[in-house]
């Protein structure tokens, strides 16, 4: 574990910042494949997993995007410049590319800060070549983040909010169906969903895409306290997320029978998922 000072908090939404380091080992994190995460310790409240949604820069920084909603992501939003912060990681497996851009189209699906873990995988995938279509959903304006980001890594961006207080009114998997109905199989055989966001919106983009011949990557989400697969706190259907995810292949997600169903509190209890929804 490397303890750091918080080089920077940036204000992203409502209840919504991006925690700022500049990690010492750096060749390290300059290894980190988008879709992977890092634990995070708080000094006197928690350690917790958390996306990385930054990384580069001059000086080299690493960001992570979190959501106010409990004690330990309270304290991570409370932050300032020069507190003291604890990571350790990366860990797990990160999303994959296609190995040559020709042909290939990635579409991104983000919901809520689920885009997190999906904007720095749609920035390598530009970066690649790779043609990107990005489809941002969020609860309402004020809640969509990185829309500049977003709209400099691709030239089709497309955003839908519950209220319709920003593009349509919607779901992001309204725009996922549209973008997927007109192609051919031929394109559907080169196209890539990576997805990240509340699990009923996974649920949908599973439910979606089975059968359709397109290829989709899924970060999920479980509760981690070790992020190494020792404590199984993250167990779900039978998979440690920590290790053998978070980023899982849609043919591992459709044999996932707990997925949408229940969640795993901190003792490890399995609940159903509505408790957990927020």
């Amino acid at each position: 574990m490397e303890v750091l000072r918080v080089s920077n908090v940036i204000p992203e939404a409502r209840n919504i910042a991006t925690v700022m380091i500049e990690p010492k080992d750096i060749a390290r994190f300059k290894a980190l494949r988008p879709g992977q995460f890092v634990m995070v310790w708080v000094p006197g409240v928690d350690e917790v997993p958390m996306s990385v949604s930054f990384l580069g820069g001059s000086p080299f920084s690493l960001g992570m995007t979190v959501q106010d909603i409990g004690e330990a992501t309270h304290a991570l939003c409370s932050l300032e410049k020069g507190d003291l912060i604890g990571i350790r990681g990366p860990y797990g497996k990160g999303f994959r590319f296609p190995r040559s851009p020709e042909g290939w189209m990635v579409i991104g699906v983000s919901g809520g800060v689920g885009t997190a873990s999906t904007i720095l995988a749609m920035e390598e995938a530009s970066r690649r070549g790779l043609r990107t279509v990005e489809l941002v959903g969020a609860r309402d304006n004020g809640s969509l983040l990185f829309r500049g980001r977003w709209e400099r890594s691709s030239s089709d961006v497309r955003y839908i909010t519950d209220d319709g207080s920003s593009g349509r009114q919607g779901f992001v998997t309204d725009l996922l169906r549209e973008a997927i109905g007109p192609l051919t199989s031929d394109e559907r055989r080169r196209t890539m969903v990576l997805t990240c966001g509340p699990e009923p919106m996974l649920v949908s983009v599973r439910d979606l895409l089975k059968g359709s011949g397109i290829g989709c990557q899924f970060s999920l989400e479980r509760f981690m306290k070790c992020g190494i697969g020792v404590c199984d706190s993250c167990s779900l259907s039978g998979h440690r997320v920590c290790q053998d995810g978070p980023v899982f292949a849609l043919s591992q997600v459709l044999r996932m029978e707990e997925m949408g169903m229940f969640h795993r509190d901190r003792s490890g209890r399995k609940v159903p998922l509505k408790e957990c929804v927020r």
